[in-house]
């Protein structure tokens, strides 16, 4: 019986690991989007940027978004490492917070912004704070 259990541990960890993987492709076509750049680069004329790890606009300041991407990128793995060890428990877990971030728990700003035209087309940076202006 011992045997068969740890084999059915073990073999958790490929699906545990599967969504940790889908999850960091999710994230990453995601940043690589052009609706993401172009969202990037109109919050920048103004000194801003999108901050995905907590889905809302901050000060710009020189390497920022590289180091929240990465940190981001890195809670990822953490959360799928420690969802590893939990093998099919930690798989139902990791796949229900995939869930919630890519389509649950998605605030009302950030869909808001996701649909602007931010998104969408190159505009000047004083349209970009009339668009932020607006923001519900």
């Amino acid at each position: 019986m011992a045997p068969e259990l740890a084999a059915a541990y073990v073999i958790g960890w490929i699906p545990s690991a599967g969504i940790t993987g889908l999850h960091l492709w999710l994230h990453r076509k995601k940043i690589k989007s052009p609706a993401y750049r172009q969202l990037q680069n109109n919050l920048k004329k103004i000194n801003l940027t999108w901050r995905e790890s907590r889905s809302d606009i901050e000060p710009l300041y020189e390497g920022k978004e590289e180091a929240d991407l990465k940190a981001y990128e890195k809670n990822i793995f953490l959360m799928g490492a420690f969802f590893l060890f939990l093998s099919w428990g930690g798989f139902i877990f990791n796949l229900i917070v995939l869930v919630s971030v890519h389509a649950l728990a998605v605030s009302r700003k950030e869909r808001w912004i996701m649909d602007s035209d931010l998104t969408r087309k190159d505009v000047s940076p004083e349209d970009v704070q009339a668009i932020l202006k607006e923001l519900p």
